[in-house]
């Protein structure tokens, strides 16, 4: 209906304009009456095109082209004038025909600035100036500008208001106009004048609608929002969207230089406003209570006093209008507009932004009416809520969840806290959105900033505080906590706790400043009560609950303790059972030990350094437990200086203690079972009674895990003297099967322990180890095979027998005399093979001997030089046993020189090769590197040990043989090879090869010749000499035997 109203007024307006301009058309047509007939056909022609547009720049356009051979000049100008006569604008030029582009940026300051145009907009009459140049009243920027030379400034007239300037000039030369031109321009001006003046009124008009419509269209987007915050964020977008702004805000709330900054818009180049203070122009509109519009910032003195230009002129901004935004004379806030540019304010833009504010006053006002309903209406239901809520949860936590909650919604709170009683103080016990800083404050407890919120539990009444900053009865430290967790007000209500001795506290925070009302604080006693009610009812079902899951708890810790059997085990899984049993954080068990406790488990932060720490009997907490006999509870031992160091768990930062004695076997004190928390707690009562069952647990599992590492100890020490026997002991039952099988049995007989229990002798050794007759005593000899050879048992046998004299089962005692026999075999072997070594050469030389003493036959020289030579040859030989068996007596004795030196082990080889090659029918293979190979070495023990192993090889090759001889240089050792093709080492002899008196059983066999001390005497020369001697060796195949010795130092 309102946009029908607005059209209907248009046109009436608009029939109106069109009498009024008929009218004054035949009034000026009456005063040219002196002009031409062709003068006014032109008039008439010109009237008719400005009556046929509507457009300001078409009826310039045509004024100009007419006017211009009207009166034969170049240069036409018109100029538009506002509505308060303060400002001309350039509208239209042309010179020669042209339209000039520039002259539409063209102002002219009519207040300031003397020039031609002024002159004709305050004297309202035409004029004309011959020379422009030389005129003192014309500007000089027309000539500069145009080049113009002389003028004629016409005034367009309209409703007895100049509305423009009409200037016509020559750029060729000065000429004058005449009072009959002057006149002909001045009707000219004057048609063009109702025609601009329409176009103008027509435009306001439809300016006008569209500013009601503007408004309308505002007005219905935020009455329809319910929501402040969204209903300004509407008017702000809209009102910059559609307004020719640069930035616009609405502030809400507060006084002068305290409102904050609700809404604001801006142009995509520009940065939002941070913060509303120092924003002089709205303030001065809070201030007045009066709409005030800003031409200039930097020239408005006005703003001093409320809050300076500075913050202004940061922001970029030159020209600002503020609205205050008043609702049934109560001021709510402040509408403002920025401009980049400076500039004046129009009536217009002054009535829509006042407009829009009146819009923008009454929706805050309803949405605050509506919001205040809705939150009365909450309230009222709040009543209902807190019953339903507080009774949906038996949990204390859940109801203490709850009740945070309940609070919250009852009060339209941003976050709630619910405190309840905890050693000394308050601690937190539930919350809803509470901001993470203040949770971390509220954690331990109420800070000592808020002493009067605990003393409002102690008396149990409620603490509101509408504005948290200025109130004194918070100090300067919780204000600041509320400030920066963003929170301006609260509402503190007690809750009390049936089983404490003082109540806890709801509190209700709120982000903004909050007025309490008396329905509030009816609300808050209505929670207090249902908060009482439901937490003595929670508590009563905790209690139940707790005592059923101790005794839960208790059973399946008895459970796990009576399957321990190791007393450090017991004190370990203690240490860990009992801090789950009470939600603890710490533990410690002490025991009696030469009348001090000490520690012998410890479970919990900071406790990794006190096992083993020893504390007297008599001593604070721990020694009154030990004396008395009786639990000892402490909730908080940092409030009381006594039991400073009395606790060394207290010491590592626990508050609360309870401890309980443990018993001994024969009901005496043996120790004490303390748990820690880490802050002050309350011990109630089914918690001492769990942890006191606890301990009982405890004293009788310690006194079995002692009973049984007593028995454990005994069997240990007998397994450990059957594991570290030298005997083979094994054990076997009535039945014959094996019960004890100790590691010297594994090891001698080379069958492992799991192998042999539970079979019998036969099964596991191939023999049977009893004896035929049971009372058989003594020591016997005893064959079993093991592996691919044959070892031999020193055996003793002892039979066990049952009560009723049966055989029940037999011990057996063993030792291997293998290597015993072995001996006595190598030196029975030793012994005939060196009496055959030695009767071989004496046989020989006894027979040349008696054979050269013979009387009866004669020898020739010879002869006799013949056998004299097998003497020595013999004797010889025989030296060279009698040296082999020297040098194992030095050997043995420790008395063999070795003198080191540098020496070339090629030429060592290369001489004894020669040498053996000339005594014998093997053929030999020399493989040396041409360079000299030096060693550190005996050279005459290298040249004994290179002769034993070509010996050796040659004894055992085959008859024609070859022999590979050979050395090298390998990193920082030279090694020497001699290689046979003779009968190889069995693998099994090859350990013994290189040991005093052994002799290959192969070689033994086949009749080759030795004592058995070539190798032996070998190996201990390379070892002198800081070297290794190894053999390498395939049955049937031939040996290689090795020796390396360390290169020589340069």
């Amino acid at each position: 209906m309102l946009r029908i109203g607005l059209d209907i007024a248009a046109i009436v307006i608009g029939v109106v304009l069109a009498c009024v301009g008929l009218w004054a058309l035949g009034r000026r047509r009456r005063a040219v009456g002196s002009v031409s007939e062709p003068q006014l056909e032109s008039l008439s022609a010109i009237a008719t095109a400005f009556g046929g547009s509507d457009d300001a720049a078409t009826i310039a356009r045509e004024l100009l082209e007419r006017v211009e051979p009207l009166v034969g000049v170049e240069l036409s100008l018109l100029y538009l004038v506002d509505n308060e006569r303060r400002r001309a604008s350039g509208l239209l030029g042309r010179d020669h025909g042209r339209e000039l582009e520039w002259f539409r940026a063209i102002t002219v300051d009519l207040d300031t600035e003397p020039s031609g145009v002024s002159t004709a907009v305050f004297e309202a009459a035409p004029f004309a100036v011959y020379d422009v140049r030389t005129s003192k009243i014309v500007s000089p920027r027309l000539s500069e500008a145009t080049g113009a030379r002389s003028a004629a400034f016409v005034p367009l007239l309209a409703n007895e208001r100049v509305i423009g300037v009409l200037v016509v000039g020559t750029t060729s030369g000065l000429r004058s106009f005449s009072s009959e031109e002057l006149a002909l321009l001045r009707t000219v001006a004057g048609e063009a004048a109702l025609a601009l003046d329409r176009t103008r009124s027509t435009a306001a008009l439809k300016d006008a609608l569209e500013r009601e419509r503007f408004v309308a269209r505002i007005s219905a987007r935020v009455r329809s929002e319910l929501d402040v915050d969204e209903l300004i964020r509407v008017a702000v977008q809209e009102t910059g969207s559609a307004l020719r702004i640069d930035r616009c805000f609405i502030r809400l709330g507060g006084t002068e230089d305290s409102i904050p900054i609700a809404a604001q818009w801006h142009t995509s180049a520009l940065s939002p406003i941070a913060s509303g203070k120092r924003l002089a122009v709205s303030n001065l509109a809070v201030r007045r209570r009066e709409t005030v519009a800003i031409e200039d910032v930097e020239h408005a003195p006005e703003l001093a006093g409320v809050g300076g230009t500075d913050a202004l002129l940061h922001l970029g901004s030159r020209s600002v209008l503020a609205v205050p935004i008043l609702v049934f004379d109560d001021l709510v806030g402040v509408f403002a507009l920025h401009r980049l540019e400076p500039g004046r304010w129009t009536p217009e833009e002054v009535s829509v932004s006042e407009a829009i504010a009146r819009e923008i006053g009454l929706a805050v006002h309803v949405a605050h009416l509506l919001r205040d309903n809705e939150r009365r209406i909450a309230q009222q239901s709040a009543f209902f809520r807190i019953a339903a809520m507080l009774g949906q949860s038996l949990s204390l936590s859940e109801t203490l969840d709850a009740l945070a909650q309940a609070a919250t919604d009852a009060f339209g709170g941003d976050a709630a806290a619910v405190l309840m009683p905890r050693g000394g103080g308050l601690e937190l016990a539930a919350s809803v959105r509470l901001p993470e800083q203040l949770s971390r404050a509220l954690a331990p407890g109420l800070p000592p900033a808020a002493e009067s919120l605990v003393r409002a539990a102690a008396d149990r009444r409620v603490v509101a505080s509408p504005r948290l900053a200025g109130d004194d009865r918070f100090d300067e430290q919780w204000q600041a906590l509320m400030d920066d967790a963003g929170l301006r007000a609260l509402l503190a209500v007690p809750a009390a706790s049936p089983r404490a001795d003082r109540d806890g506290l709801t509190l209700v925070f709120f982000s903004e400043e909050h007025l309490f009302t008396d329905e509030d604080l009816e609300v808050a006693r209505h929670l207090g009560d249902a908060a009482r009610g439901a937490l003595e009812r929670s508590e009563l079902f905790e209690a139940e609950r707790t005592a059923r899951a101790l005794s839960q708890q208790l059973a399946r810790t008895g459970s796990v303790l009576a399957t321990e059997l190791d007393p450090a085990a017991v004190l370990d899984e203690v240490v860990q059972q009992a801090p789950a049993l009470l939600g603890a954080e710490g533990c410690a068990v002490l025991t009696l030990e030469d009348d001090d406790l000490v520690v012998g488990a410890a479970f919990g932060e900071g406790t990794e350094d006190v096992v083993g720490v020893r504390v007297s009997t008599t001593a604070l907490l721990s020694g009154d437990v030990f004396q008395s006999r009786a639990p000892v509870a402490v909730e908080n031992a940092a409030a009381d200086r006594h039991l400073a160091g009395a606790d060394v768990l207290l010491e590592a930062g626990y508050s609360a203690y309870l401890g309980v004695p443990l018993f001994g076997p024969e009901g005496a004190p043996a120790g004490v079972l303390a748990v820690y928390a880490r802050r002050p707690r309350t011990w109630r009562t089914e918690e001492i009674e769990a942890l006191r069952a606890l301990a009982g647990n405890t004293s009788a599992a310690l006194a079995n895990a002692e009973l049984y590492s007593r028995v454990s100890l005994e069997k240990e020490r007998s397994v450990a003297i059957l594991a570290n026997i030298a005997d083979g002991i094994v054990a076997v039952d009535r039945d014959g099967d094996v019960v004890l099988w100790n590691a010297a049995a594994e090891q001698i007989t080379g069958v492992p322990q799991e192998e042999a229990i539970g079979h019998t002798t036969m099964q596991v050794l191939q023999r049977d180890l009893e004896s035929g007759a049971e009372a058989q005593a003594g020591q016997r000899l005893v064959s079993i095979p093991r592996g691919g050879e044959e070892v031999w048992l020193s055996l003793s046998e002892a039979v066990m027998r049952d009560p009723l004299g049966a055989v029940a089962g037999r011990i057996f005692a063993f030792r291997d005399i293998s290597s015993d026999r072995m001996v006595e075999q190598v030196k029975s072997d030793f012994v005939a093979a060196v009496s055959h070594e030695l009767r071989t050469p004496l046989t020989s030389i006894y027979g040349f001997a008696e054979t050269l003493l013979r009387q009866d036959v004669p020898f020739g020289e010879e002869e006799r030089r013949t056998f004299l030579g097998y003497i020595a040859s013999e004797s010889e030989r025989l030296t060279g046993i009698v040296d082999q068996l020297l040098n194992v007596a030095r050997l043995d004795a420790g008395d063999l020189q070795v003198e080191l030196g540098r020496i070339d082990v090629g030429s060592v080889v290369s001489e004894v090769v020669e040498t053996a090659e000339g005594a014998n029918e093997h053929r030999f293979e020399i493989d040396l590197p041409e360079e000299p190979l030096a060693a550190e070495a005996d050279p005459d023990k290298v040249r004994q040990v290179f002769n034993i192993l070509v010996e050796n090889a040659l004894r055992y090759s085959p008859e024609g043989g070859k022999v590979t001889v050979g050395a090298r240089r390998n990193a920082d050792r030279v090694e020497v090879r001699v290689v046979d093709q003779g009968m190889g080492i069995p693998a099994s002899e090859r350990e013994w090869i290189f040991r005093k008196f052994y002799r290959a059983e192969s070689a033994a066999r086949d009749g080759a010749a030795g004592t058995g001390l070539g190798l032996f005497i070998a190996k201990e020369l390379v070892n002198a000499m800081g070297g290794r001697i190894w053999v390498d060796s395939t049955e049937g195949e031939g040996s290689s035997f090795a020796f390396e010795l360390p290169v020589a130092r340069d």
